[in-house]
């Protein structure tokens, strides 16, 4: 299945990125504030990219839409191997996260219509998908940075499985796409009034406020904080991605057993309990086993959010899950901004307390949502 390939190729990259941070960073000279500002200009980017350009996909079918913006991914992806100064950096992370907030909205929709037409749901599979790429993204970077390679052709190896996804891309069959009727588009905003969705939103948000903080700034704590190894310190990131997808593909499981309320609960203090973990001691073993539990404990916060949001509006599933993953995904992507700024001011270890921080605030709001489900 494409989709499978594209959202695996999605993590790989990520996987990479998080390992190849610190390299390109010590390459450029950047202490975490000026990092963590860049950062924020690529997440603005992608909000932007996708609030403005997202419904495209929806005009011109998934296909070219997906193809243009696995290209100009391709072009970003150019310019962190070649990316010399602060200000060109800047440039290439605005392409960068603009393309990849759009190929994102790109797969996932596409994934959307695959559900519809097969009339079942694989949507955590995908996901699984993903932080599976990120898992093997994360150790592959971490194996060719130690044995000698340099960062830069390290990023260009990950233009070959772009060209494979591209080609597939171009050879594959898309269902079509399902437009929203008229009064599906006027009555959106009343989602955003609906305080019972709005508390499954912000528990969403910081799910994904946390897991973007392990993705970017884990490889950085780890090799530079740390100071251990490429392949180690990889390794560490290839650790949460492969806990995310165990997590994900074990999710259904816990949540039938445990109920959508008690697993969230669970998820916030293993995240709060993980983190501390990982942040107060520097043994390498269980800074890992720290990042690990985090990973486990965050795989089932979304997509149990996204569950309780067509819980919640049972009539407009779609309208409700938008609202939700409008603000969740602003949370990835600002989260790692919010550590850089701290990490300035107060050193990266505190700046990471954060992620423990989120935990227990899912935990503590996890008690107002009402079990839907048993």
């Amino acid at each position: 299945m494409v989709e499978l390939g594209a959202f695996g190729f999605f993590g790989f990259f990520w996987g990479n990125f998080a390992v190849l941070l610190a390299d390109l960073s010590r390459a450029l000279n950047l202490s975490p504030g000026p990092l963590g500002f860049a950062l924020f200009v690529g997440a603005a980017a992608s909000i932007l990219a996708m609030a403005a350009l997202g419904r495209i996909s929806d005009r011109i079918g998934r296909r070219p839409f997906l193809m243009l913006w696995a290209c100009v991914f391709g072009f970003g992806i150019c310019g962190l191997a070649f990316a010399g100064g602060y200000a060109s950096f800047l440039m290439v992370l605005v392409v960068l996260y603009a393309a990849g907030g759009l190929y994102d909205v790109g797969i996932n929709a596409s994934a959307v219509d695959l559900e519809r037409a097969a009339g079942r749901r694989f949507m955590a599979f995908l996901h699984a998908a993903f932080s599976g790429g990120g898992a093997i993204g994360a150790l592959s970077a971490g194996a060719l940075l130690q044995a000698g390679v340099d960062y830069r052709y390290v990023y260009l190896s990950v233009l070959l499985p772009l060209v494979v996804v591209i080609v597939a891309f171009a050879m594959a069959w898309f269902p079509r796409s399902e437009h929203p009727a008229d009064g599906e588009k006027t009555g959106a905003l009343a989602m955003y009034r609906n305080t019972s969705l709005m508390l499954v939103a912000v528990i969403a948000t910081l799910g994904l406020l946390a897991e973007g903080e392990v993705e970017h700034w884990s490889g950085v704590y780890l090799r530079q904080t740390l100071e251990l190894p490429a392949l180690l310190g990889g390794s560490g990131v290839a650790v949460f991605y492969g806990a995310m997808a165990v997590g994900r593909l074990a999710a259904a499981g816990t949540i039938a057993r445990f109920g959508d309320r008690r697993t969230l609960i669970g998820a916030g203090l293993l995240t709060a309990v993980g983190m501390a973990l990982a942040l107060v001691t520097r043994e390498p073993l269980l800074v890992v086993a720290g990042f690990l539990v985090v990973g486990l404990a965050l795989a089932a916060v979304v997509p149990i959010a996204f569950s309780l949001a067509g819980d919640i509006a049972p009539g407009r599933a779609a309208a409700a899950i938008s609202a939700v993953t409008t603000l969740a995904y602003g949370g990835f992507l600002l989260g790692p901004v919010i550590v850089g700024g701290l990490a300035e001011v107060l050193g990266l270890r505190a700046a990471l307390a954060t992620i423990a921080v989120a935990g227990i605030l899912i935990l503590v709001l996890s008690l107002r949502v009402k079990p839907v489900r048993t």
